[in-house]
């Protein structure tokens, strides 16, 4: 099993620890969360990449009012995402792989595009920036380390990490097609855990 798709058995072995933490838990991305919700439309169409068990981003967003696609690849966090948000459309597959129908509006990577190998995050900012509609919206958490590959533990389970160098990974979204509207370091003792506000140019290749 690589790395990466380890990543998704051991969410769900922890998946109703998670569940818990994350709905009973500090929101303490609420901020970001929120103000990324004050950039799109009343009606908008949003992607949640990674989406977990829905809580606490997806029904935030739900309960803005937009139409809500959640993607993840652990079974039972999906289950468990499909009780606590069942406006939400949530979908199993691999954010690298999956084929989505139509663009979205803005789209949510929250914690979890740290958990693929980084060889693969180029094709995947690509992925997103065709994805989205032209000035859409992108909030994405990135790891700060340059580290190819990591692991730590969570409640007994093993993760897999991985990350560029912030200016590379900056150099990479700016490839993709985004503009980067804001870049901190929102958690220092994460290993430099960074939040990104992105905005898809206006001209993006299809292919």
């Amino acid at each position: 099993m690589a790395a990466d798709e380890s990543v998704s058995a051991a969410y769900d072995a922890i998946a109703d620890a998670w569940h818990d933490a994350r709905a009973r838990g500090p929101f303490r991305e609420r901020a970001l969360v929120d103000r990324f919700v004050a950039t799109l439309s009343s009606r908008a169409r949003v992607l949640d990449l990674g989406c977990g068990s829905g809580e606490p981003i997806t029904r935030v967003l739900a309960e803005a009012g937009f139409d809500v696609v959640g993607v993840d690849d652990a079974p039972r966090l999906l289950e468990l995402a499909r009780r606590a948000v069942p406006k939400a459309t949530f979908l199993l597959g691999d954010m690298r792989t999956i084929a989505l129908d139509g663009t979205f509006d803005g789209i949510v990577a929250w914690d979890s595009v740290f958990h693929i190998p980084r060889a693969d995050h180029a094709a995947l900012f690509a992925r997103m920036a065709r994805w989205l509609v032209p000035g859409g919206r992108l909030l994405l958490t990135l790891g700060g380390t340059g580290e190819a590959g990591f692991t730590s533990e969570m409640c007994g389970a093993t993760f897999f990490y991985s990350g560029h160098e912030p200016e590379q990974a900056r150099a990479l979204l700016r490839h993709a097609g985004f503009s980067i509207e804001h870049w901190e370091v929102d958690d220092a003792t994460s290993r430099g855990h960074i939040a990104v506000f992105a905005v898809r140019d206006d001209a993006v290749a299809d292919a």
